[in-house]
């Protein structure tokens, strides 16, 4: 709400309040007083805030009495107080019985209207004059303070106080919500492949003859041509000795 704005409607409350409590002076008390009766208004006016101690979210009661009273018809009350902390509730704005009470915000102010209506008595000894909540909006130590008070009496007669009484209030802010954490994909490990045993180089068998180890591949050729020869060699010398016996024979 801007300061303009908030001021606008002030006025426009307190004017109303004017319009009610001209006219029940005009209809009523005032022409039934006798001016030789005709005097200020008098009050000693306190304000008290329940709790002193608040957590962000809670409401809080400001109730502004009044002793030592004396034909109170009308008043104007201003209090100043902290937006950042504290949010007014303007539908809690409560006065005395028999009478028009008003309550308007402004940047930091409150205006508290109160008249009494037709033929109704000035108001008189302990009074409660006001009261009406605030909602607590963040943390810190805080005050409300009524700065200043506008009396009319029934005749008519003004007096004016002003820097009248303060409250302080401490105030807790709740915490802010953590986040809860997310995982990025760089943040997750990524699997090391495990390395695989390779092929090694074709195994030789060993020969289970109890011979020695054998030879493999073109090595074995050699060999074996050798061993075939001596074969032949052998057969055909055999066959030379089975002939000559038999021709000796003969």
């Amino acid at each position: 709400m801007s300061d303009t704005t908030g001021r606008g409607r002030m006025l426009r409350a307190r004017g109303i309040a004017l319009l009610v409590t001209t006219f029940a002076l005009a209809s009523g008390s005032v022409a039934l007083a006798p001016a030789a009766f005709a005097a200020a208004p008098a009050a000693s006016i306190s304000i008290d805030v329940s709790p002193d101690e608040a957590t962000e979210g809670d409401t809080l009661e400001v109730t502004v009495t009044s002793t030592g009273t004396t034909d109170l018809y009308a008043y104007d009350l201003i209090f100043t107080y902290d937006p950042a902390v504290l949010e007014f509730d303007e539908d809690s704005t409560v006065g005395p019985d028999g009478g028009f009470t008003t309550g308007a915000l402004g940047d930091g102010l409150i205006a508290v209207t109160h008249t009494r209506l037709g033929t109704s008595p000035g108001l008189t000894g302990a009074v409660e004059l006001a009261s009406f909540s605030f909602r607590a909006i963040d943390g810190g130590d805080t005050e409300i303070a009524l700065a200043s008070a506008e009396l009319v009496s029934s005749t008519d007669e003004t007096a004016t106080e002003t820097d009248i009484d303060s409250a302080s209030v401490s105030l807790v802010a709740l915490p802010d919500p953590t986040p809860s954490p997310t995982s990025s994909p760089t943040d997750s490990a990524t699997p090391t492949p495990t390395p695989s045993a390779s092929a090694s180089a074709t195994s030789v068998p060993v020969g289970s003859t109890g011979q020695p180890l054998a030879a493999t591949g073109a090595d074995a050729t050699p060999w074996l041509v050798a061993g075939a020869g001596a074969v032949v060699l052998i057969a055909a010398g055999a066959l030379l000795v089975i002939r000559r016996r038999q021709a000796v024979s003969e």
